[in-house]
Order: structure tokens, then sequence, then C-alpha cells
């Protein structure tokens, strides 16, 4: 699950895939480029799995386009190691997920976007050195769960309330420690009165290419998922709507220092705040499956951008 996977976060299926295609670490392609005097260099980073670091060459070159001099310090590690190269002065720019981090730090997450924005933005705050984040984005890489096309059609399948309605019905795709994971078992139970230990299930890696190999051969009809993963959309899988809030805000944001933020203005902010609204949870399945399909990060963001005039 995502707040005890750390940074396994959304796409483990990916992460095989294309941990080669990172930009690099420390290169800039602005390199050789004057900058305007007035704006701050950015030195941006990411966590090591695939859709993070996506999202962090999408910011770069989004800056870039707007006269920013960027580095890249791509795929670090986990959440800690994004954290600190913070403190350690060698980035001041990251893509992070709402309630991952305010977690981490100590704040209040629930499924709330705003209120978890809010509480992890007043922690940031209180980091060495200061910390903000700007806009988060309409899409969210939560644990989800999802179905074949032909069983939501079959069942009237479309929320999580609708599932609880038949969950005796079918076999469910399960991480080994949902039974204990306040997220899978004991919530699924308390929010949605589904009790995964009166259900037919199979011990399956969530957010994996396996566990959707298993739904989409039939070895199973429910599978935990990250809500981006690449397999949903090319499997077309039926994403099931988490309508009681089970699974804490996990939308994405750029993170960066205040001393960043400050001296970047609206420039930074403007630059930033248009990538990020149009990244809704069906563009960032999209662009998984297009690292799934080996493109690389650098080529991914550039015609993204140029398809969204923002470079």
């Amino acid at each position: 699950m995502r707040m005890h996977r750390k940074l396994a976060l959304g796409a483990a299926s990916l992460a095989l895939v294309l941990s080669a295609c990172s930009s690099g670490e420390g290169e800039s392609a602005s390199a050789g480029a004057s900058q305007p005097a007035d704006l701050p260099s950015v030195s941006i980073g990411s966590a090591a799995f695939p859709e993070a670091a996506l999202v962090a060459e999408i910011y770069a070159q989004a800056l870039e386009a707007n006269g920013f001099t960027v580095d890249r310090h791509l795929e670090l590690g986990e959440r800690d190691a994004v954290r600190a190269a913070f403190g350690a002065g060698e980035i001041n720019l990251a893509p992070d997920y709402l309630g991952g981090l305010a977690s981490l730090l100590g704040a209040e997450v629930s499924s709330d976007a705003d209120a978890t924005h809010d509480a992890m933005v007043a922690a940031l705050g209180e980091e060495d050195p200061p910390q903000t984040a700007l806009d988060y984005s309409p899409g969210t890489d939560a644990d989800g769960f999802v179905v074949r096309q032909e069983t939501a059609d079959e069942l009237s399948l479309a929320t999580m309330s609708d599932l609880a309605g038949v969950a005796d019905q079918l076999v469910w795709g399960l991480a080994s420690g949902c039974p204990d994971n306040p997220l899978c078992g004991p919530g699924l139970n308390d929010v949605y009165g589904i009790d995964i230990s009166t259900l037919d299930t199979e011990s399956l890696t969530p957010c994996s290419a396996e566990i959707a190999e298993a739904l989409n051969n039939s070895a199973i009809d429910v599978a935990q998922v990250c809500t981006t993963q690449a397999e949903i959309a090319g499997f077309n899988f039926v994403l099931m709507e988490d309508d009681k809030g089970l699974a804490p805000a996990q939308n994405l944001a750029p993170v960066m220092t205040q001393e960043l933020a400050d001296a970047g203005g609206d420039a930074l902010a403007g630059a930033l705040n248009a990538v990020t609204e149009l990244l809704t949870t069906d563009e960032l399945t999209a662009l998984n499956l297009r690292i799934a399909d080996q493109e690389s990060y650098a080529d991914i963001a550039s015609g993204w951008l140029s398809d969204n005039g923002l470079n």
C-alpha cells in the first residue's frame, strides 16, 4: 500500500521496464544557454520510480521553456532520499504525493485533498530549509481496485460500494499484508463492510504486472492496483470509484524550497501550475502506458508539453 510501500508507489510494474530511461542526474537540457538574471536556477529531483521521474522531467522542460536553467537529479531513491537531498541543498524542487509526504512529515491525512494539502504545506514550512508546495493535480495515484470490463458490465459495478454488494461472488487478488494494513483489510471492513477473511483471495503483489495479468487471464476477478497503473489502460480494466473515501488523497504537487518559490515568483508558479492542472488520473495512466512502451522520459515529456501547448 502507498502509505507502507514508501516510494514503490504508483508504477511498481514499470520500475524494471525503464530504470535506464531517466534524463540522468545533473543533466540540463538548457546547458550552455543563457538565463535571465532575475530567474533562479532550479535543481529538480525525483523518487526512483517511473511516474515520479517522468513528472519531474515534465516540470523541468516546462521551466526551461519559460527561461529557467534546470539541473536534473532524477531517481534519487525512496522518499527519504528525496527529503535528504532537500536538506543537503542538492535539490530545490521535486514532485511528491500529498498523503505520502504529509504522513511522513507527521501531518494529518485524509481523502480530502484540500485538507491534506494544507496540512502538508504547514508541515513543510517547519522543515530545514523551509519548503512549500504549489497547486495539486486533479489526478491521484492512490491504492485502488479494478475489475475486468465484462465483470463491471455483468454486475453493474462502478464504485467500491457496488463491489461490496457482490464481494463474496468474486476472487480477490490482494497483497499479503492486506489483512493488517489499515488501508486494506481493516479499512475495507470499516468503510465498505467488506470482510476479506470471508472472501476467496489470492496473495499477489499489488500494483504489479503479475496481478494485472492474473486479472486479465481470469485467475482473479478483483485486483489491488495503483490508480494510474499502466495496465489499467492497457487491459481496459474498470477502476472502482472510492465513493466513501477509504484511500488518502495522493494527488501530485510540486514541492520546493520557500527560497525558490519566492525567487521564482509568478513565472515559476505559472509554468508549474499549467502542467499540474492537466495531470488527471487518466492522463497519468496514459503517460505511464507510454513509459511501459519504453519511450524515454525526455521524449514523452517533450511530446506531451508540445501537445498541450506548453513548450
